[in-house]
């Protein structure tokens, strides 16, 4: 029997937007699932299939009857940064929904060990009963939907090959060696994906090890962004967990490493040694990692910390937090401060001087070149 056409594009028209809502709730369920699961991942977008889309592929003659046919009429598109995360992002995502096996694929299976090309994961599936009984989900009942993992790197080859002004499905001349350009362009995208996750993998394994090294307290270790995150972040333990300490360092990694080791600081041993207070003393006045080195540099020997690390990477204190040095015998920090010229602000200073570049967490960025 011919396909009716137009009946399927009214079909289509008519219940878009339902698909529109369902692409929406998808999203939505993936990322909250994802971002719970404290899951490492680029971005979650969802859409409903376009019109025009809708009408092409319907048209093609390989789909007897479209509406049943076609399962990607609403999509949700997980981008990962690397391959390991697709695994991942798969474990927790599968158990959401009733996935259709028949219909959900692998390409990079398909491809076979001898070729490369686009590699994605998709899944066709439909809602569960248990989310299908909710009273917000019953309109969707029966409707399929497919949801697509791939990198950044799968991402933009699915992007430069599906682009019109970029479409080499075409037949091109023998003569003319795009084709295999083009084969040799896809194949170094691979390697550099399946490089980008060995490294995500070595810097993961480097990871577990530090924090196995400084949990058992064995500190000769080079500071680094990943051995200070996990060194403070396991001394300061129970005051992150209080919300007292951000476990951050506010993109100011590189700056607050360059200040401590022009402090003479180069391995956790030697920054653990300059812990000699209670913790508490050293978390006044500081939010976050960066606030907090600082703070324990300045405790320690203020002296030094402005003659070989400040570099006048932030102007100024509030006159409160003088006080409190003052209180816990910061030595000559007031006379040190002077010569310096490091700034005491006030209240009032504050809000009236827009120059002002305020507390220990700021730093200025670099220009862009």
């Amino acid at each position: 029997m011919k396909k009716n056409m137009d009946e399927i594009t009214k079909w289509y028209v008519k219940n878009r937007p339902v698909f529109e809502k369902l692409a929406g709730k998808l999203e939505s369920i993936i990322r909250e699932v994802l971002d719970s699961a404290d899951v490492s991942y680029y971005t979650v977008t969802s859409r409903a299939k376009e019109i025009d889309s809708f009408i092409s592929k319907a048209s093609d003659n390989k789909y007897k009857d479209p509406i049943k046919e076609i399962k990607d009429l609403a999509g949700v598109r997980v981008i990962t940064f690397v391959k390991s995360e697709i695994d991942i992002c798969s474990e927790i995502i599968q158990p959401l929904f009733d996935i259709d096996p028949e219909h959900s694929t692998d390409k990079s299976k398909e491809l076979g060990d001898d070729k490369v090309g686009y590699r994605s994961l998709h899944y066709v599936a439909k809602l569960t009963d248990e989310r299908l009984n909710l009273p917000e989900y019953k309109i969707f009942k029966d409707l399929q939907f497919e949801i697509q993992i791939r990198t950044i790197l799968e991402h933009a080859w699915a992007d430069i090959s599906h682009t019109k002004n970029y479409k080499f499905n075409g037949v091109l001349p023998p003569d003319n060696d795009i084709k295999r350009r083009f084969a040799l362009a896809a194949a170094t995208l691979e390697l550099v994906d399946r490089e980008f996750n060995s490294i995500s993998q070595e810097i993961s394994e480097y990871q577990k090890e530090v924090k196995d090294k400084t949990s058992r307290d064995e500190l000769d270790i080079d500071i680094n962004s990943t051995s200070l995150s996990n060194f403070l972040s396991l001394k300061f333990k129970d005051f992150i967990e209080d919300y007292q300490l951000e476990s951050h360092f506010n993109q100011g990694d590189a700056r607050i490493i360059e200040e401590l080791n022009a402090y003479g600081i180069t391995r956790l041993s030697e920054l653990n040694a300059l812990i000699t207070r209670k913790l508490e003393v050293y978390l006044h006045f500081s939010t976050n990692f960066i606030g907090l080195l600082r703070h324990i540099m300045i405790i320690n020997d203020a002296e030094k910390y402005f003659k070989q690390a400040w570099n006048k990477n932030w102007t100024g204190i509030e006159e409160e937090y003088l006080d409190y040095l003052k209180s816990i015998d910061v030595s000559d920090i007031e006379n040190i401060l002077k010569k310096y010229g490091v700034k005491i602000f006030t209240d009032t200073d504050f809000f009236e001087d827009e120059d002002i570049e305020f507390e220990l967490e700021d730093f200025e960025e670099d220009e862009p070149a």
